[in-house]
């Protein structure tokens, strides 16, 4: 079936509005993420072993490349101490591994869709061309 101009120009507007939208909604997730704890770009979560009185245990830090904790005399350092597994500090530092991923992967979902729009404009454009040639 082939579709009229308006069926064609109506399709492009709808397409054209549901990226839109969905861009919108996308964007609008990720500040609502990046308004709570989100773990800096560039740090993990490291769990190293110590050794005590008691003999060995597990224990949990945040760790980068550079230095971006701040310690206690105000120096910067590569690491920030979390605690034990389970401890308050451990699982809020999860949580802000978990939100820092969820944006992660909403950028690059965000990432597609203004690929999507860029080539739905150049197709929106060739569209109008092809009308002006068709007109005159």
């Amino acid at each position: 079936m082939v579709k009229t101009k308006e069926q064609k120009q109506s399709d492009l507007v709808k397409r054209l509005e549901q990226l839109q939208a969905k861009r919108k909604e996308i964007k609008q997730e990720i500040e609502e993420i990046l308004a709570s704890d989100v773990a800096q770009n560039g740090c993990w979560i490291v769990r190293y072993r110590a050794k005590g009185k008691g003999g060995a245990y597990w224990y949990y830090k945040w760790q980068s490349r550079e230095s971006i904790f701040v310690t206690k005399n105000g120096n910067f350092s590569c690491h920030q101490y979390i605690g034990k597994a389970g401890s308050p500090a451990f699982l809020k530092a999860v949580e802000m591994m978990r939100n820092r991923t969820k944006v992660e992967a909403l950028e690059q979902v965000l990432h597609t869709l203004e690929l999507g729009l860029s080539d739905l404009f150049e197709e929106i454009t060739r569209y109008q061309k092809n009308q002006k040639s068709d007109s005159h």
